[in-house]
């Protein structure tokens, strides 16, 4: 009689068991499957969320990018000490020492307009000394004049500096009505305009 128990015992176990293996199965749309099934699903799901994030940051990186340049703009005005030599005005005229100070007492003018007024000042040192030295003064962004083998080192500097007080438009125009002169002035030289621009 115990071992018709016992076994009775077993086969009622074996077949809850099974049924609550089944009965867990269901409700998992097709197939069933259970713990396997479902590990695949969250494994895809990740997959899912990393890819969509990664798109996300793709195209947010321009984004972020701009951002920090433009947080690097800010950082030079307001903090004039990192600003290059190539990026002051006239600095192939001035000493170490004084691109040290323009860097210093920029960086002490207070607000914007005391620094655009600073920047003037500099601006119109620099020109004169340019024309007492005889010396091109080559802003920064601007290289080599068209025609400016024909033209005087004040007229260089002051085509250089016209054009650095213009907007692009304005800019092309004043460029194309250069060319003519300087070509009009080779001609009656007898020579050829290089080309520079």
């Amino acid at each position: 009689m115990k071992f018709r128990t016992t076994i009775s015992i077993l086969v009622a176990a074996v077949l809850a068991l099974t049924s609550l293996t089944s009965f867990a199965g269901q409700g998992q749309g097709p197939g069933g499957g259970g713990a396997a099934d479902r590990a695949q699903r969250v494994d895809r799901d990740r997959t899912y969320d990393r890819d969509r994030a990664g798109d996300r940051t793709r195209t947010e990186v321009p984004e972020r990018k701009q951002d920090r340049d433009q947080d690097q703009d800010r950082t030079k005005l307001q903090d004039p000490s990192g600003m290059k030599n190539e990026d002051i005005y006239g600095n192939e005229l001035m000493t170490a020492q004084e691109r040290k100070q323009y860097r210093k007492e920029l960086g002490m003018s207070g607000d914007q307009q005391a620094r655009n007024e600073y920047q003037m000042q500099h601006e119109q040192k620099m020109q004169e000394r340019a024309l007492q030295h005889g010396q091109d003064l080559v802003p920064p962004g601007q290289g080599p004049i068209h025609g400016g083998e024909f033209m005087s080192v004040q007229e260089r500097n002051e085509y250089r500096e016209q054009l650095r007080l213009m907007d692009p438009e304005q800019q092309l125009e004043f460029k194309a009505q250069h060319r003519e002169r300087m070509q009009q002035r080779a001609n009656a030289l007898g020579f050829e305009v290089e080309e520079a621009e």
